[in-house]
C-alpha cells in the first residue's frame, strides 16, 4: 500500500477532532495537539505511516504585551516527512508562530506546527462551524474632527496689511469661502492698497 493509500485509510478511521480543550483567561474552545495526535496514532501504526520533522526553519522574534512586557514570538516553517508501508514517501511544509514570556516558544510553536500538519494531511473533520457564517466588520479608527477657519478672526488680524490680506483672499477662496466673506476680503485689500501719485497742496 502507497503512502497516499495508507493516508486515506487513517483519515477514514479517525473521523472528526473537535475542540474538546477550553481557554478559561481568554475564554475560547481549542483543539490542542494532545487530541489530535491521540485522534490519529493507533490508525497511523495500523496503516505503517510514519511521519517525522525533517526540516526546521526558525525566526527569531518579539511581541510586545498589552501589560508591557515583551514575549518571545518565534515563526518557525516545518518540513514534515510522511512515509508510508512501502517505504514511499513525501513532505508537507506548514508554517507557525506563538509567544510566551518564557522558554516554551519555540516548543508551542512546534506543536502549533505538528496538530495544523495532521489536520491538513489527513483532512480531518473538525466540527467547526464554516468560516463564512460569520462576517465581521474592522473597527475604523476614528478620524479627528477638523476644526473649522475662523474666517472673521483672520480678517481683523489682517486688516491694514496688504500681503496678508491677498494671503487670505487666496485661502479663503481655494477653502470656499461665502460670497459675502470674499467681498470683505475684497474691501479690505482695497482699503490697504496705496494710493499712487502725489496729492498736489491746496
Amino acid at each position: 500500500m502507497k503512502v497516499h493509500e495508507a493516508i486515506v485509510k487513517v483519515r477514514e478511521d479517525v473521523g472528526a477532532v473537535r475542540k474538546d480543550g477550553r481557554n478559561t483567561q481568554q475564554n475560547f474552545n481549542f483543539r490542542g495537539v494532545d487530541a489530535v495526535v491521540n485522534a490519529v496514532s493507533a490508525a497511523m501504526s495500523k496503516h505503517g505511516v510514519m511521519v517525522f520533522p525533517s526540516k526546521v526553519e526558525h525566526r527569531d522574534a518579539s511581541k510586545q504585551l498589552s501589560g508591557g512586557k515583551v514575549a518571545t514570538a518565534p515563526v518557525l516553517i516545518v518540513d514534515y516527512t510522511f512515509i508510508g508501508p512501502e517505504g514511499d514517501q513525501f513532505v508537507a511544509q506548514v508554517p507557525a508562530e506563538s509567544f510566551d514570556l518564557g522558554d516554551k516558544a519555540t516548543a508551542k510553536a512546534m506543536s502549533v506546527a505538528y496538530r495544523t500538519c495532521l489536520l491538513q494531511v489527513f483532512t480531518l473533520p473538525t466540527d467547526d462551524s464554516d468560516p463564512d457564517a460569520d462576517t465581521y466588520e474592522r473597527a475604523q479608527r476614528p478620524q479627528p474632527q477638523q476644526q473649522g477657519t475662523d474666517w472673521a478672526a483672520a480678517l481683523v488680524n489682517a486688516k491694514g496689511n496688504l500681503e496678508r490680506l491677498t494671503a487670505l483672499r487666496h485661502t479663503a477662496k481655494h477653502a470656499g469661502a461665502p460670497d459675502h466673506y470674499m467681498g470683505a476680503v475684497e474691501a479690505s485689500i482695497q482699503e490697504a492698497t496705496p494710493i499712487e501719485g502725489v496729492l498736489a497742496n491746496a
